[in-house]
């Protein structure tokens, strides 16, 4: 889980729970896959996931695909957003993602990783059985 005590600007790829009570901005090369909860998102990239925040603005290049719950969105045209949106309650800000909510992303994360492992391991391996019968 990341959690930023300031203000977060993706610019690369970030799979997983984000939590802050700042700014979330994602560059135009940037993307976000996972649960995400802040204080305002900026998507000029890729965001998608289930997401909670107080404002989002998608700009024209940005993408919002999957489940959010907001006080404020903002699309710019030629900015999409695929998915459900729920307006915030007047209680506010919700607090926290559910623990079976960043189990099952945990799970998933985790299914992903061991995967690339193992394909890189085996495409290791493939790639020294290659040399080595080369230098037979």
């Amino acid at each position: 889980m990341i959690n930023p005590e300031g203000s977060l600007h993706v610019d690369g790829q970030i799979d997983g729970i984000i939590e802050t009570d700042n700014e979330i901005s994602i560059g135009c090369q940037g993307k976000v896959k996972g649960l995400v909860k802040a204080q305002k998102i900026v998507v000029s990239g890729t965001l998608e996931g289930k997401i909670v925040c107080e404002k989002i603005e998608v700009l024209a290049t940005g993408k919002l695909l999957g489940e959010i719950v907001c006080g404020e969105i903002l699309i710019e045209a030629g900015g999409k957003f695929i998915g459900k949106s729920s307006e915030l309650t007047e209680g506010g800000m919700i607090v926290s993602f559910s623990e079976i909510e960043k189990k099952e992303l945990a799970n998933q994360t985790s299914s992903l990783e061991s995967k690339t492992i193992e394909h890189s391991i085996k495409h290791k391996y493939t790639d020294n059985e290659k040399r080595n019968k080369e230098n037979d």
